[in-house]
């Protein structure tokens, strides 16, 4: 079991200069994590406003450390329990469960039951099982790639990039024209994907690629599970795209856009930067920046 003393955790909130302010005893120790609906002797919590926890019960408590907004008006301080005061309590409570409560270290390694054509291969990189990546594929440094993933024809992977498992990437877009005789035929494809740095995509997410031009996914892009990114679509910085979401055709999405889970965008639209689609929302005019989106179809609601 392993003990951590509130001190080390505020020397490591000092060197990522994350603004707080403690009161308690800096002796204490923390052996666990816990969540404020299931709290846990001796470990660490976190509240998203304070100011409405009066429903808690905590005398029973011996010992926690919860990290949360500053108090104000309400008495919930007592000698067991001791607090980290900040602006952002979730940015600073994860930011210590990552520090000293990791999960498992994905070194570098490529598993012997995938199959890696390429040899584009940053230094750090792991490849876990049964994944299939071909040869125009290339992968920055400190990728993860979990497993039974699927990376075909022209992709480019960014750094610190993480990629769980059933995703795949680069297979063809749903593309056809009807020719002389009324039979549907294929559009070929010939571009690929771009995926920037530091970008996250959930398991079973599907990304295909560009008809002529690349589909791409900015920096700092976090896409759930089970979403679908259609061809030549182009996700800037920033953006969220939550479960179940799809992101027809030629979509653009601006910096910092919020696609809410289950949302369907139509083909060759723009949602602007700043903007948030509500859940469920089917989307079929642009939406300009700095707005809230919400229904069947999709209707301003809000500016934000």
């Amino acid at each position: 079991m392993m003990w951590i003393k509130a001190s080390n955790v505020l020397r490591y909130l000092e060197k990522m200069d994350l603004k707080y302010k403690f009161i308690g005893n800096s002796e204490f120790e923390i052996n666990e994590y816990s969540s404020i609906k299931n709290i846990k002797n001796m470990s660490i919590t976190w509240i998203k406003d304070i100011q409405n926890v009066e429903e808690i019960n905590f005398d029973w408590i011996t010992g926690l450390l919860v990290v949360s907004n500053e108090i104000r008006d309400i008495e919930i301080l007592n000698k067991n329990i001791n607090f980290i005061f900040c602006e952002n309590p979730k940015e600073v409570f994860f930011s210590i469960l990552q520090e000293f409560f990791k999960k498992k270290d994905y070194t570098e390694f490529i598993s012997p039951n995938s199959v890696v054509e390429t040899k584009f291969i940053g230094k750090n990189v792991y490849i876990g099982h049964n994944c299939c990546i071909e040869k125009n594929v290339t992968i920055g440094e400190n990728v993860i790639i979990k497993n039974n993933v699927s990376i075909q024809e022209k992709v480019i992977i960014g750094r610190n990039t993480i990629i769980h498992s059933g995703v795949v990437i680069g297979t063809d877009g749903y593309g056809y024209f009807n020719n002389s005789e009324g039979q549907n035929v294929k559009v070929p494809h010939f571009g690929g994907v771009v995926i920037g740095r530091n970008v996250e995509i959930g398991a079973n997410t599907c990304i295909d690629r560009g008809t002529l031009d690349d589909t791409i996914i900015g920096d700092n892009v976090k896409i759930d599970n089970l979403c679908h990114i259609a061809h030549n679509v182009v996700i800037k910085e920033n953006c969220n795209v939550i479960a179940l979401s799809m992101l027809a055709g030629s979509v653009i999405l601006e910096k910092n856009a919020y696609i809410a889970p289950g949302a369907l965008v139509k083909n060759q639209l723009t949602i602007g930067e700043n903007s948030l689609v509500g859940l469920g929302a089917v989307v079929i005019k642009n939406v300009e920046a700095n707005k809230v989106v919400a229904g069947v179809p999709a209707k301003v609601i809000r500016d934000l």
